[in-house]
């Protein structure tokens, strides 16, 4: 039979154990959020597409992140909407973009986007660069919101200028520097309407976006930002023939690939992911939670290692 100073020497061993574990526990790191999230939208990207066009800096991304090629963009499989819904969280009928031409008179998004909760929540500045003139519908002015539009109307405006505006742009700040990024690269869409989706004019058009990819990657590096920055690819919608548009699955579904700090390495993702569900997952990888809006948005959580 025990003695009472031994039986009482287990507790406290055992105190001291619960003890450390609770420690342990409490002294687990915040979690890891990247300091700069960059969102790449491929405009007519399939994932296909990826499989047969060179692209080495986008497989580096599935290669070194998590990934799906079964995402699923909204209906109408269009950019305006779909990327409407990629920043607000919310079906066509929410957000009431159902329009996918530039029309001046109809005005702005009324619904908050990703970008402005990340203002609004936690001070982040953001930017946005795109190819189509028709997307500043979704760029609400604000005084935290950079945005340049290069029009595909325009000669040159290719996705490496698109790039190259914005790692300029960034350089060139004097108003606090953005954290949030959007990058539109129009060049797969266009080549997919004159020559079709898949075609040879088609799949080079898509590694003129991986190669423009790489110059961002590589402008990153050198200002020092690239270790500290998640990156999303991902599409507004796929296509097929000369169009998109329908339900046809070549329309609908889209790659989505994110990597950077805190993002699992390798991993493919299990649950279906659709493109709404891309705003919550920017504000979660940017480390921005402490925030409510009613969306659809639902973060792709598999994804993060914490």
């Amino acid at each position: 039979m025990q003695s009472f100073a031994a039986r009482m020497s287990m507790v406290a061993m055992a105190l001291v154990i619960t003890l450390v574990g609770l420690t342990l526990a409490c002294a687990a790191g915040p979690s890891v959020a990247a300091d700069n999230v960059v969102l790449i939208v491929v405009d007519g990207l399939r994932p296909d597409a990826l499989k047969l066009a060179k692209v080495p800096t986008i497989d580096g991304f599935i290669k070194r992140g998590s990934s799906t090629m079964k995402a699923q963009t909204v209906m109408p499989s269009l950019t305006l909407p779909a990327v409407a819904s990629m920043l607000t969280g919310l079906l066509v009928d929410q957000h009431g973009i159902t329009w996918n031409e530039y029309e001046p008179m109809r005005g702005f998004l009324k619904a908050p986007t990703a970008f402005e909760i990340a203002s609004f929540a936690a001070g982040r500045l953001g930017a946005m660069f795109f190819g189509k003139e028709k997307l500043l519908h979704v760029a609400k002015p604000d005084r935290g919101l950079l945005v340049q539009v290069c029009s595909v109307s325009e000669a040159g405006c290719t996705a490496q200028k698109i790039v190259t505006d914005a790692l300029t742009a960034y350089r060139t700040a004097t108003e606090g520097k953005p954290s949030l990024f959007f990058i539109h690269l129009a060049d797969p869409d266009l080549a997919g309407h004159e020559k079709g989706w898949m075609s040879k004019s088609y799949l080079q058009a898509v590694e003129a976006s991986d190669r423009a990819i790489a110059t961002l990657v590589k402008g990153f590096e050198e200002l020092g930002l690239y270790k500290h920055t998640a990156f999303i690819v991902t599409a507004d919608h796929g296509g097929h023939d000369k169009t998109h548009g329908t339900t046809a699955p070549e329309d609908m579904t889209i790659p989505w690939i994110a990597y950077g700090p805190g993002i699992k390495s390798g991993y493919e993702i299990k649950r279906p992911v659709s493109i709404i569900d891309t705003a919550a997952t920017v504000l979660r990888a940017l480390g921005v939670t402490d925030y409510y809006v009613e969306w659809n948005s639902k973060t792709v959580e598999e994804i993060f290692t914490d």
